[in-house]
């Protein structure tokens, strides 16, 4: 009994190894995993924190290469990685010749799908030493039913975020709810809806088409925006070839009326 009982014992264990060795790949990190990039320590920070889409696209090896994606930068980065069950360590590098590049240390729970690390920038300044991020893997599909949440109706461009940021202490544009009012990726766009736009509206209406390809924003104010909106996923920083007659045609008509369009101010504290 003794002797069966060891034999189940040592079988149950290989039975658990070559499980571990048939399904813990390190193909299994490739895919996309979007979240935020914080800042730290966050208090020193003159700049709101971006999201971040960390695209890890080939394994060769013990190296991985991929690239980031945040705040209309797009860089490659490689490294080697390390093996322990289902999570992977990694340690990867971009380039070099651009000023804010720097390393990516990171770990992918692939059972959990998710990655977290920081990014350290090859040379630190005051307002960035370090930067943090826990994200999800992300799938990304095009899809024009995508809409301007209502939420985000009256949304400040700055707000309170550019009091902070830019010490700004003045008067803001705001959004009104004629932004949600039609989907520029699935209607045309009608001249009597887009003259009676605010220049704020008519800026989101158009770069909501972009955002629905992925477009991702080097403007400050449309990263605001659509950062907080779940569905957006930034994967590019040039989307151009992808957009649809329809939505071609709405964007050349919004940007008429964007040079005419009156901005719809209010301040703080109101």
């Amino acid at each position: 009994m003794r002797k069966l009982l060891k034999y189940g014992v040592m079988t149950g264990f290989l039975i658990s190894l070559f499980s571990i060795s048939l399904y813990a790949s390190p193909e299994q990190m490739r895919g996309m995993y979007v979240g935020w990039f914080k800042k730290v320590p966050a208090a020193n920070s003159k700049a709101r924190d971006n999201k971040i889409n960390i695209i890890i696209e080939k394994i060769n090896g013990n190296t991985v290469s991929g690239r980031s994606i945040v705040a209309g930068n797009e860089r490659p980065f490689q490294g080697p990685f390390t093996t322990k069950g289902n999570t992977y360590t990694v340690k990867a590098s971009e380039p070099g010749d651009d000023r804010y590049d720097g390393v990516f240390t990171f770990t992918v729970k692939t059972n959990e799908r998710k990655l977290a690390g920081i990014w350290v920038p090859n040379k630190p300044t005051a307002s960035v030493s370090r930067t943090e991020y826990t994200l999800d893997r992300t799938e990304f599909v095009y899809r024009s039913d995508l809409e301007l949440p209502e939420n985000l109706n009256w949304t400040e461009l700055y707000g309170d975020e550019a009091k902070r940021v830019l010490g700004f202490d003045g008067a803001v544009e705001l959004l009104t709810e004629d932004v949600t009012r039609f989907n520029a990726s699935k209607v045309l766009l009608k001249k009597e809806y887009l003259e009676n736009l605010h220049k704020g509206d008519l800026e989101v209406l158009r770069n909501s088409i972009y955002a629905r390809h992925g477009y991702s924003f080097k403007n400050r104010k449309m990263r605001y925006v659509f950062d907080q909106i779940d569905w957006y996923v930034p994967v590019s920083t040039d989307v151009r070839t992808k957009l649809t007659k329809l939505e071609l045609q709405n964007i050349e008509a919004i940007k008429r009326y964007e040079k005419h369009a009156e901005a719809y101010y209010d301040g703080f504290g109101r």
